[in-house]
């Protein structure tokens, strides 16, 4: 998944979808309710952001936000369709950033390795959606 934010400028964020849960815990301390206190269900969804920062976003959804969403579902007949046919396409496969797969190299005491040759595919653009155009 990709995800982009007014709030972070152009970064686009890597992720994927951790865990989605209903659950009654209190959004602002991600704890149980205190002892004499219900807190109504929610819908969790944990969100997991890999690249370039490693974070857990958690959206609570509660049942009116859930209604209003299988609303606009159905009530889109093309969106509809489309949604089915996503459903069963296969995922595109998404080169993994460098930054992510190189391991921190161990200083050592003999003479530093010569620099490695560009790679052919150096030159290539980068996958994914095309940048947020400014206004």
């Amino acid at each position: 998944m990709f995800v982009r934010s007014t709030g972070l400028g152009r970064t686009l964020l890597t992720g994927r979808i951790g865990k989605v849960v209903i659950t009654s815990l209190v959004p602002a301390t991600l704890e149980e309710a205190p002892n004499g206190s219900k807190e109504p269900k929610r819908m969790l969804m944990e969100m997991e952001i890999q690249h370039p920062v490693h974070w857990t976003v958690r959206a609570f959804l509660d049942p009116p936000d859930l209604r209003s969403l299988v609303k606009k579902i159905i009530t889109n007949p093309g969106l509809m369709m489309t949604g089915l046919k996503f459903l069963f396409m296969k995922g595109p496969r998404y080169d993994v950033p460098t930054s992510h797969t190189a391991a921190p190299q161990a200083a050592s005491t003999g003479p530093a390795a010569p620099p490695k040759a560009a790679s052919p595919a150096a030159g290539t653009p980068p996958k994914g959606p095309p940048p947020i155009p400014s206004r």
